[in-house]
């Protein structure tokens, strides 16, 4: 059972009444979109902020390793450096090593010609005297 509006609800009164209701419907769908709308741009500019912090701090640790990088590229040179100065040192001193030890074996064998020479001159009769 339908019932239809009575003359009263189609008064000017009631009408105004239910244009400011409607009113206040949109007044508080347009804030309701308002503050929506500005909940994204918040939560956008803060995601936006915070991801540049991180690309920047990321940029200055990459940085900071570049230079350790660098650094250690650099010790690392110089360590070879040492090493191939360190091996030429020890191959001369092979050399060296090997040089002495003939020249030792050298005088040995001359050493050993004196003192058969000495052995020979004390055997003779002439050293008897």
């Amino acid at each position: 059972m339908e019932t239809l509006p009575s003359p009263e609800e189609n008064t000017p009164g009631r009408r105004e009444n239910r244009s400011r209701v409607f009113l206040l419907f949109m007044v508080a769908l347009a804030l309701w979109g308002g503050l929506i709308y500005g909940a994204y741009y918040y939560s956008t500019s803060y995601f936006e902020s915070a991801i540049r912090n991180v690309q920047e701090t990321n940029a200055m640790h990459i940085q900071a390793l570049e230079e350790r990088l660098d650094n250690i590229q650099l010790e690392l040179t110089v360590v070879k450096e040492a090493l191939a100065d360190t091996d030429q040192t020890l191959a001369r001193t092979d050399t060296t090593r090997e040089e002495l030890s003939q020249r030792i074996a050298e005088l040995d064998r001359q050493l050993e010609q004196l003192e058969e020479s000495l052995n020979i001159l004390r055997m003779s009769p002439d050293a008897r005297r």
